[in-house]
């Protein structure tokens, strides 16, 4: 039996990466537009100062946060122009910088340009999926799950009803049957 790992791209150095990342994104998202230091950085991830120092400088290169005062860091825009893609290339980018290797001495050939091909289909695809998830959604979930009206399916008859997802399934619901 085949076992597989529960990362992104099978590839759990750049899984963990991108989800610690994700992690202190999601902490300053909660306490936007204050500043946060270290100390909560640390409580709320569960990672070193070490660690988070370095996925804090990454993310400040990204163009993503600024450090305030030292050691504490803020959201340099709005969590809703912040996408999980935006996490992904800043962790892409990490990886690359410590995975340099210096360059081979032969000609590309058919198989490199194949994979290349391939490679790069691939994190278009991923790229595509990742810009769909953007970081308010982290503030709807840290207040809690609140309903979302269906005014942008421009029904008449929907206008003031509400989606809810429950075990899996979309229902619709009036005013009155939500207050009920």
């Amino acid at each position: 039996m085949v076992t597989v790992e529960d990362c992104i791209l099978g590839n759990s150095a750049l899984h963990d990466r991108f989800f610690a990342t994700t992690e202190i994104l999601a902490r300053l998202v909660s306490s936007a537009p204050r500043a946060v230091g270290m100390a909560q950085l640390e409580e709320a991830t569960g990672r070193s100062e070490k660690e988070l120092l370095k996925l804090c400088t990454a993310l400040s290169r990204a163009g993503l946060l600024r450090e305030d005062a030292p050691g504490k860091w803020a959201l340099t825009c709005d969590a809703s122009l912040v996408t999980l893609e935006d996490v992904y290339r800043c962790a892409m980018s990490e990886q690359q910088t410590r995975s340099r290797k210096p360059a081979a001495d032969r000609a590309p050939n058919d198989v490199d340009l194949l994979v290349m091909q391939a490679m790069i289909a691939i994190n278009q695809s991923v790229f595509k999926h990742l810009r769909q998830f953007s970081l308010d959604r982290l503030k709807v979930s840290a207040a809690g799950m609140f309903p979302s009206t269906r005014r942008a399916l421009r029904d008449p008859g929907m206008e003031d009803s509400f989606d809810f997802t429950v075990s899996g399934r979309e229902a619709s619901y009036s005013p009155e049957q939500v207050a009920a």
